[in-house]
């Protein structure tokens, strides 16, 4: 039965109980629960990222306790302060290889992750193909202006494989296209960082139709949760045997079992919305199916609403590629939103502008009702969407500061 379903043995729940409550700041919360005579998993709270991150001195005084190393990563933080989580060196990567191979030793896997700034991708893509015996290409993400020099490059290492995020992806595939370089003999495309959008997958089916996608979910905090394979749904994944993930009102919750967590993953109200399926892969079990966030409600002119309401709208006429949203001196009195599109080629761009903006406005009733014919709502056809310098995400909101467009912290904090 798959880990994602069976029941929590006792022992294992007693096991990170005991390390939990061990923590100070978590302590008063969890201590009560190892004095009953029995407990299950649901009798206890659900653990929350404020939560999560009150507890961090605690943590890391834990970590230097362990008899195995810890690296400090950062998630969110885009605009504030970063959330930071502790992982073993070791990164759980021989337990998630037993079940996920994307990599063989014949591959030359080239790494688009961005390194340093207490980014974890990178260095999880390093050890993966450490533990696959492939060689790899710690190349970092690379601007537009240098991409064509370092494909050259890599193809003449017999590059077989890239890791980035799916903004990267469809950024390089689209670059190649649009130059009219043939792309290095790129057969596997290993991801992780947001959810495979639909223009990325559109691009990846049209200019690369024989590639092979291999994704990872989680979080920095919980780590890796799921993995992805050819055969399976990009929002489909299965569940790797040490973390146990529970959907309550349609949200996921995970605990990570393994004896070397650092972070106290117990109850983990991660922010996405999810359920259990069968994944058309074959794969014995229940696979997670992500199906949203379960925190996204945004404030914007004196209403609540999802910034998915917005961009699903607009996404439906029929041209539109793309959507973001770009806030102007959000929770000011004077606030805007702009609607940022990226059309099919071809596309008339104002005639798309209008038609779109006159759907937001109908069918995103409080949008509208909001707005009214003021210039508060803008829809404008741009060339290019925000991107994350560091992290290489394409968030779904950005706020745009005096300096420009700043990236909020991403949909889905994955590492």
């Amino acid at each position: 039965m798959s880990p994602a379903t069976a029941a929590l043995p006792s022992a294992t729940l007693r096991a990170v109980l005991a390390r939990v409550a061990a923590i100070p700041e978590l302590r008063p919360t969890y201590k009560k629960f190892l004095d009953l005579d029995s407990v299950t998993l649901t009798d206890l709270p659900v653990l929350t990222k404020e939560t999560l991150a009150g507890a961090l001195d605690g943590v890391v005084r834990q970590a230097r306790s362990r008899p195995h190393g810890a690296y400090v990563y950062g998630s969110g933080g885009t605009t504030g302060t970063p959330r930071l989580s502790l992982v073993p060196t070791g990164m759980f990567v021989e337990d998630i290889t037993r079940h996920w191979q994307p990599l063989a030793p014949d591959d030359v896997l080239v790494n688009f992750n961005t390194p340093g700034r207490m980014w974890s991708s990178h260095n999880f893509f390093n050890a993966v193909a450490h533990h696959a015996g492939a060689v790899t290409i710690p190349l970092g993400a690379v601007a537009d202006d240098e991409l064509a020099d370092w494909l050259d490059f890599v193809d003449q290492l017999g590059a077989t494989a890239l890791d980035a995020t799916p903004s990267q992806i469809a950024r390089i595939l689209e670059f190649c296209a649009s130059t009219g370089r043939p792309l290095p003999a790129f057969r596997k495309l290993l991801w992780t960082g947001e959810g495979y959008s639909k223009r990325a997958a559109e691009v990846t089916r049209r200019l690369m139709p024989d590639g092979r996608l291999y994704g990872v979910y989680g979080s920095t905090e919980s780590w890796v949760i799921g993995v992805n394979e050819p055969d399976c749904p990009t929002d489909t994944f299965h569940v790797v045997p040490y973390q146990h993930v529970e959907i309550e009102d349609g949200a996921v919750l995970v605990t990570n079992t393994h004896p070397e967590s650092i972070n106290p993953i117990l109850r983990y109200r991660i922010g996405d919305l999810g359920g259990f399926v069968d994944c058309p892969c074959g794969r014995p079990g229940r696979a997670l199916r992500i199906s949203g966030r379960d925190d996204p409600q945004l404030k914007f002119s004196s209403i609540l609403l999802l910034p998915t309401d917005v961009t699903e709208v607009a996404r439906a006429v029929p041209g539109v590629r793309d959507v973001q949203l770009v806030l102007f001196r959000h929770g000011q009195p004077d606030e805007r939103m702009e609607v940022r599109l990226l059309t099919e080629p071809g596309t008339p761009r104002e005639e798309l502008e209008r038609l779109v903006h006159q759907r937001v406005v109908t069918q995103v009733y409080k949008l509208g009702f909001a707005v009214g014919s003021s210039d508060r709502l803008a829809v404008r056809a741009v060339d290019e969407l925000v991107t994350s310098p560091q992290t290489q995400k394409t968030p779904l909101v950005v706020h745009a500061g005096t300096a420009g467009p700043t990236p909020v912290a991403p949909a889905r904090d994955r590492h």
